[in-house]
Order: structure tokens, then sequence, then C-alpha cells
């Protein structure tokens, strides 16, 4: 049944697999293991012995300091395995080698990673089976904090689960093991974006089985320095789970509030804030560049003696402070630093509502007359006088 692997490394290749199974089995039993089958070298008792190899085969990671030899062993298993008759088999003793290689105790982490790897890699991701080898991998990267010779990519993934048809609560299971593998791995931004996905997938009477989840969601936002947008959170339903709760009042503050609000409500509720895995000099920060963005939408020109006033700043402070909001993407504008002015470019909206989509539609309607105009001044082949505001 190779048509189902990838490339595998071959290994005991100068004999049969019955032959490969005994030269194991002899290995194994060196290194204390016991076995119920026969010694006959027929293909009966092959079947019978190929599941117990595989249910003995993490005494390599116990008793071989080779990491070559484990490596060949386990190539020899994948080997073995591809010969069963049946798709089913192999997908079961697929499983069945994965979940040996996790629960192993001992700390050879990048040995044990690596080969979980390779077997991911090693069968078409089509599989049913494969969600076990995956699940397998990110519970060792959870472990280990290392991911060697596998891609984990958030968008693959998904299309992989559509593939498996994995039912909603191994969509949920996956993508908790997968934020955290990336917290592991210390990739914050893609831990946040699996934490996202899996918050999706409860419905609305659904929400408050992930209220821990959600709570972690929010943490993560508004911890992540370099996240500003966060409107999109409020519709989810484990968040809508937590209203009434303090953390929702903080994300509230985060997604439309300004510096003064957070200000109160640190006031208010020091101690929960100070639990909190944040930084209050952190947040304060990024309220700073969050209340600036809003009062840039929709301004032309600003005093700098208006900001110093929102944004608790010194005048001095506040050139460097525009410098570094723009250097977050959050404005675009020029200093005038003699008149004490900025000029405002662009700034972004922090919360995309039906106002938003009014702006949009006018822009759009103010374009199409623009081209109508062109088109019809092309047609009487005049000049052209374009709209008031084009």
């Amino acid at each position: 049944m190779s048509s189902i692997l990838h490339n595998v490394a071959p290994s005991f290749i100068s004999v049969s697999y019955i032959e490969q199974a005994e030269e194991m089995r002899k290995s194994l039993q060196e290194y204390g293991a016991t076995f119920t089958v026969s010694e006959e070298q027929t293909e009966d008792a092959f079947l019978v012995l190929l599941p117990q190899l595989i249910e003995q085969f993490p005494l390599y990671f116990k008793k071989c300091a080779s990491e070559s030899a484990v490596e060949s062993a386990f190539f020899s298993l994948i080997s073995m395995i591809q010969l069963l008759s049946q798709v089913e088999q192999i997908e079961d003793m697929s499983r069945s080698l994965s979940n040996a290689i996790a629960a192993d105790e001992t700390n050879r982490f990048p040995l044990k990673g690596r080969l979980l790897g390779h077997q991911l890699n090693c069968y078409h991701t089509s599989l049913a089976s494969s969600y076990t080898l995956l699940t397998n991998v990110l519970k060792l990267v959870k472990l280990s904090g290392q991911v060697r010779y596998f891609n984990l990519d958030i968008t693959q993934i998904s299309d992989w689960l559509a593939q498996w048809k994995s039912d909603v609560g191994e969509q949920r299971d996956l993508f908790r093991l997968l934020h955290e593998a990336f917290t592991a791995l210390g990739n914050g931004e893609k831990a946040i974006k699996a934490l996202v996905h899996l918050l999706k997938l409860y419905g609305e009477n659904e929400g408050v089985e992930a209220k821990a989840d959600a709570h972690i969601c929010v943490i993560s936002h508004i911890a992540q320095p370099n996240i500003f947008i966060m409107d999109h959170l409020l519709d989810l339903h484990p968040i809508k789970a937590l209203d009434g709760q303090l953390i929702h009042e903080l994300l509230q503050i985060f997604v439309s509030g300004d510096l003064n609000d957070y200000l109160e409500f640190y006031s208010a509720n020091t101690d929960f804030v100070e639990h909190l895995s944040v930084s209050h000099e952190q947040n304060k920060r990024k309220l700073r560049l969050l209340t600036l963005a809003s009062i840039c939408e929709g301004a032309d020109e600003i005093e700098f003696s208006k900001l110093a006033d929102r944004l608790n700043l010194e005048k001095d402070e506040i050139e460097p402070f525009i410098i570094e909001a723009i250097g977050s993407g959050l404005v675009k504008g020029k200093i005038n630093e003699p008149e004490g002015r900025f000029t405002v470019s662009t700034s972004i909206n922090r919360c995309f509502g039906q106002s938003q989509w009014s702006v949009i539609k006018d822009r759009l309607e103010l374009w199409q007359k623009n081209l109508q105009v062109v088109r019809e001044s092309l047609n009487k082949g005049g000049h052209l006088m374009m709209p008031i505001g084009s």
C-alpha cells in the first residue's frame, strides 16, 4: 500500500519484512521487552508481532543511545506498516506508533520530534489518521518548545481538518493544542490566531464552555505590543459570555476607549490589573497610541497642546510619541514642529461599523460619478470638469 506514502527512508533493504520484524524483536528483547507470539517466521505470526513491536518501540528511547539506530528501527517499522493489505490497518498501526512515541516519558525531545515530524510527512495528509499524527506533533512541541521537520501553518491545518472531516470537538482540541504549541515556541501572534480560530468554533449557546479560553484570548491581545485592533473579538460568543466581568470591561476600553478611561479603570481595579499577565506601563503605552488614532480619525490638523492634554504627556514628549505612532502604522501625517501641529494624512479605524461602511459607500458613489463625467466628456471630445470633492 505504498501509494499512500511519500518518500520513506529505506531500512533493512537486504532482508524480508518478516526477517526485519524478527531482527527488531531480538533487539527489543535485549532491552527487556517480552512478546506473546511464537518465533515462527510466517505472515500470520508477523501480523501478531507487528503491533507488539510498535508497543515496545519506546524502549529504544530508554535503552539505545544511538539516534541513528533508533531512526533505523523507526523507518523499519514504517516500511513494515505500509505492507499491510488494508488502508484501515495501515492507519491504525500508524496511530499506534505515533501514540507510543508521544507517550514516552524520556526527555529525548529532539529525536522524538524528528520521528513524529517524519511520520507525519510520510503519509498523504488526506488520511484521517493524520489528525492523530498532527496532535502528537503538537503535544511534543508544547512540551519541548521545539519544532523541526514540520511547518505549523494555520491555514494549511484548517484545510486538513476539512479534508479529514474532523468534528467540532476534534477541531477545538487541535486549535487549543496549536495555541499552546505556538505559545511554547514564543510565537505570540500565531498563538493568538490559533486561539481566535478556536473561539470561532463555539456557537451562541456554547460560549460559556470556553470562558477560560476567552479570558486568555483577551489578555493575549492586550499584551501583544503590535496588536491594536480588537473589535472583532466582541462578536465571538465566548467573549460575549464574559460580559459583566472586569476582563470584558477592560477589553471594551482597548476596543473603543481612551487613556483616561483606562486610568480610571486601573484606579478602581488596581489589584485586578496587577494580577494579570500584562504590564500597567505597557497598557498605558498602547492606550496612548490608540487614543491618538481616535483623535486623528476624521481630523485634518491637531495642535500639540491638545494632544498633550489628551495623552497625559508633556509638550516636548509629543513629537517623539507621534513618530512612534507613525512607526506603528496607526497614523500617517506630517509634523509641523515650529507651529506645534500635526497634519493628519490617514488614521486607522479602531472599530469598523456602520459609519465606516457609510464613508466607503459615499466614496464609491463619488468615484462612480467622476467616472461617469470622464466617460461623457471623452464621448463629447470636450474638457474634463470634475465634481467638487473629487
